[in-house]
């Protein structure tokens, strides 16, 4: 694990180059296990972070944990709820929807406010299955920041499985693996 976060902390002090030929939305992602999300939370929270703030590199976290209750307008839910007998995989479809233009407009809020800076996003279980995280970080290429995501999950014959499920995203990010 201390692999990941040394080559995390590489990444974040290079600077962000919009001029290079080939765009990519300046993100990284952060794979491991799913069987280690216990794990790389602490690492992140316990030991890289402090690292990052004594080393006044400018971050910001956010943890997705508690985010479906504090993002997400009460009123759609609720007309979305109202649907959940009538057809299910709409409503779900629905919320899906929902959570991703939410945690988009998240995103936007978070690196406008700090240009420059990596985001470091944890705790992305929390919205699983509902999210598909390279559907957002799609829509955000064009960010004035670095977003770092949590990716419990693996590379299986060039396709990644996020919690062990087909993850069908078109990841133009920095891929960084558990070791």
């Amino acid at each position: 694990m201390q692999s990941l976060f040394a080559a995390l902390l590489d990444r974040i002090q290079e600077p962000l180059r919009p001029d290079r030929g080939v765009r990519t939305d300046d993100s990284i992602l952060l794979i491991y296990p799913p069987e280690k999300e216990l794990d790389f939370r602490e690492q992140l929270v316990e030991s890289f972070l402090p690292h990052l703030q004594a080393a006044r590199i400018p971050f910001t976290h956010l943890d997705l944990t508690g985010f479906l209750f504090h993002d997400l307008d009460p009123g759609a839910v609720e007309l979305l709820q109202e649907d959940e007998f009538d057809d299910y995989r709409w409503m779900r479809q629905g919320l899906s929807q929902r959570v991703e233009a939410a945690l988009a407009r998240r995103f936007e809020t978070l690196t406008s406010a700090s240009p420059g800076a990596t985001l470091l996003v944890s705790a992305t279980v929390a919205l699983h299955p509902l999210v598909r995280y390279g559907e957002v970080l799609r829509g955000l290429r064009g960010l004035k920041g670095r977003i770092a995501l949590a990716f419990p999950g693996a590379e299986r014959g060039g396709r990644l499985h996020f919690m062990s499920q087909p993850d069908g995203g078109n990841y133009l990010a920095v891929k960084l693996f558990w070791r």
